[in-house]
């Protein structure tokens, strides 16, 4: 879904049931892509090939380096301004922590330092800051806006026992907060471009725009149709002055019909308008999906089929981001998985 920072906190476990935790999170989490560090014990992130995360009765940062070697990520808690400002100036700290910033059920030997602290310690802040303490989904803004480049969460996380609910929930909070463009979603006939591209534009605080759609309500016909009575190449033609107007939306998902993205025209469109993402199905989803529907123009046998999805693979390979949909059980999964590929790029182009 997304999340690619974590940290085991677990202060009461016997030694051998610890290590054995961290070095299960720690293969689940190279193979996500994700940070993980331990909390407070060197000598088990060191066992794990994990960070470390220290407070302020742990070994220093700088003898921790040297346990860990240069290449582990080593973050730090602090609790005002003057702590803050010594780990900044540290430099075998990669990050800072800052908090409680809200009254928190796990950190209950401090009070709450609140957000006019944390702003102060941003305005000094020389690395990542991280804010901790009592963050719900609900003050993710709050902390950003107050200047923490990420937010630690557990009871947060934890609520109701909806733990991916949650995540999910605060991702797509910062998400939001980034300048998504336009994202056109292309690919073959039946792969979701349609659903999937709804729940993003959702989840995005987004338009979503579907071009066969929005084709059927301006002429009054269905696509279908349109191919028998006027043709492919008229079709093509509306469908490309269609996908040219969704440039009057600053920002927007855009579902694209399954050839659009085979002319040549529509690819530099959508490549000067926005990021093209790629649902990448395999035949035999796309073939299962399509066994019983009657209203796609270039559907009339197995045999087609199999030739035209041949045809369209070089073409959908051109595009910017590309989404492996094996194995997704979900229009929702399928969207963490378009998100997730999203945040690999370094820009989105407006």
């Amino acid at each position: 879904m997304g999340v690619r920072c974590l940290q085991l906190r677990e202060k009461d476990a016997p030694e051998r049931e610890l290590l054995a935790a961290a070095d299960a999170i720690a293969d689940r989490a190279r193979r996500g892509g994700a940070l993980f560090f331990v909390n407070d014990r060197v000598d088990v992130a060191r066992l794990a090939g994990a960070g470390v995360h220290l407070g302020d009765e742990d070994l220093p940062a700088d003898a921790a380096r040297a346990v860990l070697g240069p290449e582990a990520a080593i973050g730090v808690s602090t609790h005002d301004l003057a702590a803050a400002r010594r780990a900044f100036a540290e430099a075998a700290v990669d990050y800072v922590a800052f908090g409680p910033v809200f009254e928190s059920g796990t950190k209950t030997v401090r009070p709450a330092q609140g957000l006019a602290a944390l702003e102060r310690v941003a305005a000094e802040k020389t690395k990542p800051l991280v804010a901790i303490g009592g963050i719900a989904p609900g003050h993710l803004d709050a902390v950003w806006d107050a200047g923490a480049d990420s937010a630690a969460m557990i009871g947060g996380l934890l609520a109701g026992g909806r733990v991916e609910e949650n995540a999910r929930h605060a991702l797509d909070r910062a998400r939001r907060r980034r300048r998504a463009g336009r994202l056109y979603l292309v690919g073959f006939m039946a792969t979701g471009k349609t659903s999937v591209g709804r729940r993003l534009a959702e989840r995005l605080g987004l338009p979503f725009v579907d071009l066969d759609a929005e084709i059927e309500r301006a002429s009054g016909r269905t696509i279908r149709a349109i191919f028998e009575e006027s043709g492919e190449a008229a079709f093509r033609e509306r469908e490309a002055e269609f996908l040219e107007g969704t440039a009057s939306l600053p920002a927007a998902v855009v579902a694209t019909g399954g050839g659009s993205f085979a002319l040549e025209g529509n690819r530099k469109t959508i490549a000067r308008l926005g990021t093209s993402v790629h649902l990448d199905a395999p035949l035999g989803a796309v073939r299962a999906r399509l066994s019983d529907k009657t209203d796609r123009p270039l559907f009339r046998s197995e045999g087609q089929l199999a030739g035209l999805f041949a045809e369209r693979a070089p073409f959908y390979r051109m595009a910017s981001v590309h989404v492996n949909l094996s194995g997704a059980e979900s229009v929702e999964e399928t969207a963490d998985r378009v998100l997730m590929a999203l945040e690999d790029l370094e820009t989105i182009p407006a």
